[in-house]
């Protein structure tokens, strides 16, 4: 037959049509769906309204961008996850939720060239596209149901510790529920349609067709098809207007979030106010210290676990939960507790009622993994981060080592307590040139960091970074005795005010010298100089050190003849790659090395483990659990790699002194990419910090 002639109608029945008003119904149907489905939406809203401002509106091509590619193209659902050792990673939530949301839209897609044409704005629904639209849905229809089939599995299996498993397994089977009626009533039409011209694109309804026996009269089979029409109906209004109130919600929630997710890293902290004299407390005491676009991603979780599966610190049993944490937020969201009345204020405090822990919070490496694996775009590490603020800024519990090294970077500006005068010793030897306000304008400032200036094995990596500079000409000088801590462990563990005293100090000191741009191989100083310090008038162009060397080996300035036959595995640093998306110039710089061969670890890059020093936990030991580094450690080992690089300074201190306590890793190496780099120079160039700048 002519493809032309490809079409059906809109409203059939066996006796030629559908009752008028029967199906005119559907309107009043749609209408108090809508209604019911708004009224649940505006519940929901008026609890987020109670949340602080926040603007996560602007920007909206990159708003756009971001939600093509976390909505419609699933990017961070329809990959490969990471689950708890020793398990090996999962595709079968992402086949889950892929087949569920590709096949959903198939359906969604085909109701709405059928709603353009009953509505007279565009008849699309003839021809090669009524072809098109009718092979679509069915291939999204048995998409959907296989996706529903394994949603039902994976939340009926009681290891997984869902806590709403019932709610998601009802909401699945409720869908499967209208997948199976839409492919009956397809196959009832084919069944007793004898102009029926679309049996062979329509396949899954043809097979639907042999269900009914055909010899039925025309008045049974026009009452059973109505009765199965309208039932199939109600049911799909039943379900628009439940969304709200079901676990269907996160379609709006997760839609909505991803829109408004923000675009700076989450290891950027607001500026806190505190010249406020009316504020009585720092930090988020109760629900109500969030801000709306918190409410929303505590509304918007759906418990998928992938936040917890990825969580360093609960892999080792510590007490952190990330999931949790947001799930508890979210049962927080009542009317009571946004809306309280007079004096009942204190029944809703986080801490002091037991809702969120101290150990849990103070268990968090701010290493970002949550952050990056949930797929709704919820914000963990800021939430956590809010909670910490207020117990170190308004309960004063922070744990004693902790507040012993901010007294020490406040005194001596080193969490070490060490003399500050000690500060240049690491360049004892070398003609290194000081910046100062009077000095000459230099191309980099090289900001050595605390470790750098004091730690026996980050002084080798300062030494080799000033080696390799001055062998490549590179314009630049050290700050020397003058330099001072930036203040990052003080940030991250919550003492937001002596960080602002700390910063507006340091941007004051940098601001009166000439350099064009910074230089550090510490990636904690690099996100504290690059990030926090904007909101203190500290706008800098930082580089860690692997995108300076790699930007000079690329222009030959750096050349490395010599062949470094070692087998070596590198570490993604937090700061360096999850936090500021760096994960190609330390394997450039790594490839770039003759005879240096890379053997990558499971988890690294955007999913890479993070040592456990972050978060301040470089100056703490969290309670209760194993220890995150030798996690790491076992990921080092399973490799085969005899030398371990990392770029960060608080990583090497961490594996160095771990390193030895595992059988599989007591015989490593663990160096620096500027060590890897400068094994690799010439010969001629390794006194070259010794001897004066031409």
């Amino acid at each position: 037959m002519d493809a032309l002639q490809l079409t059906r109608q809109i409203y059939w029945s066996p006796t030629g049509g559908l009752n008028d008003i029967l199906h005119k119904t559907t309107y009043l149907w749609l209408a108090i769906a809508i209604c019911v489905f708004a009224y649940g939406v505006w519940k929901h809203v008026t609890l987020w309204r109670a949340g602080k401002q926040e603007i996560c509106f602007d920007r909206p091509l990159d708003r756009i961008i971001l939600f093509f590619r976390n909505i419609v193209a699933q990017a961070k659902v329809l990959r490969s996850r990471r689950q708890r050792d020793p398990k090996p990673r999962s595709i079968y939530a992402a086949w889950m939720h892929g087949l569920i949301f590709y096949g959903f839209l198939a359906l969604v897609f085909g109701t709405t060239i059928v709603a353009l044409k009953e509505y007279s704005i565009v008849d699309l629904y003839h021809g090669w596209f009524y072809a098109f639209v009718k092979v679509t849905c069915q291939v999204g229809g048995v998409a959907l149901a296989i996706g529903l089939g394994m949603g039902i599995a994976r939340r009926s299996d009681k290891s997984q510790n869902f806590s709403y498993s019932l709610g998601y397994i009802l909401l699945y089977s409720f869908l499967f529920l209208l997948v199976v009626q839409g492919f009956l009533l397809q196959g009832f039409r084919l069944a007793f349609d004898p102009n029926a011209v679309d049996t062979k694109w329509a396949f899954v309804g043809y097979l639907a067709s042999f269900l009914f026996p055909k010899n039925i009269s025309a008045d049974n089979a026009n009452n059973i098809y109505t009765g199965l029409w309208y039932f199939h109906m109600v049911t799909t209004m039943a379900f628009i207007a439940t969304i709200p109130y079901t676990r269907a919600l996160h379609i709006v929630t997760a839609s909505l979030n991803l829109y408004t997710q923000r675009l700076t890293p989450s290891v950027m902290l607001a500026k806190m106010d505190f010249e406020n004299a009316e504020v009585e407390y720092f930090g988020a005491r109760d629900i109500r210290d969030f801000s709306w676009k918190d409410l929303l991603s505590f509304d918007s979780c759906t418990e998928c676990r992938r936040c917890t599966d990825i969580c360093p610190a609960n892999a080792v049993l510590k007490p952190l939960d990330p999931r949790e944490i947001i799930l508890k937020l979210k049962n927080s969201m009542t009317v009571e507790a946004l809306f309280p009345k007079e004096g009942s204020e204190e029944k809703h405090y986080l801490f002091e009622n037991g809702v969120i822990t101290h150990n849990e919070i103070w268990a968090c490496t701010n290493c970002g993994g949550c952050v990056n694996e949930c797929p709704v775009g919820i914000d963990q590490l800021r939430t956590i981060m809010q909670l910490r603020r207020y117990q170190t800024l308004t309960l004063g519990e922070v744990p004693a080592s902790a507040g012993k090294a901010i007294e020490n970077i406040k005194q001596y500006s080193n969490p070490w307590g060490l003399p500050s005068a000690d500060r240049f010793k690491w360049a004892e030897g070398l003609d290194l040139p000081i910046i100062t306000g009077d000095t000459p304008e230099v191309e980099y400032l090289y900001y050595v960091g605390c470790a750098g200036s004091y730690d026996q094995g980050n002084q080798k990596v300062a030494r080799s970074i000033v080696n390799i500079l001055k062998y490549c000409g590179v314009n630049f000088a050290v700050m020397g005795k003058a330099e001072k801590c930036n203040g990052e462990p003080v940030k991250r563990l919550g003492d937001e005010y002596s960080f602002a005293e700390i910063a507006n100090s340091n941007v004051e000191q940098l601001n009166k010298l000439k350099f064009k741009k910074i230089v550090t191989h510490c990636p904690h100083c690099f996100n504290t100089l690059k990030n926090d310090y904007q909101e203190y008038g500290g706008k800098y162009q930082v580089y860690h050190h692997s995108q300076l060397l790699t930007e000079l080996y690329k222009s030959n300035k750096l050349t490395l003849p010599v062949e470094v036959n070692k087998t070596v595995t590198f570490h993604d640093p937090c700061f360096l790659g999850r936090h500021n998306g760096e994960f190609e110039a330390p394997r450039q710089l790594l490839e770039a090395v003759a005879g240096l061969r890379l053997s990558e670890m499971e988890s690294s890059r955007e999913t890479s483990s993070c040592c456990g020093m972050g978060g301040g936990n470089m100056w703490y030991e969290s309670e209760g659990g194993g220890k995150i580094v030798e996690q790491r450690l076992k990921h080092v080992a399973k490799t085969g790699a005899k030398t371990l690089v990392t770029g960060c300074s608080f990583c090497m201190i961490n594996f160095k002194s771990a390193f030895q306590n595992l059988e599989e890793t007591k015989d490593i190496e663990i160096i620096d990419l500027a060590e890897a780099v400068a094994m690799a120079m010439p010969q001629e160039s390794k006194n070259a910090a010794s001897s004066r700048l031409n």
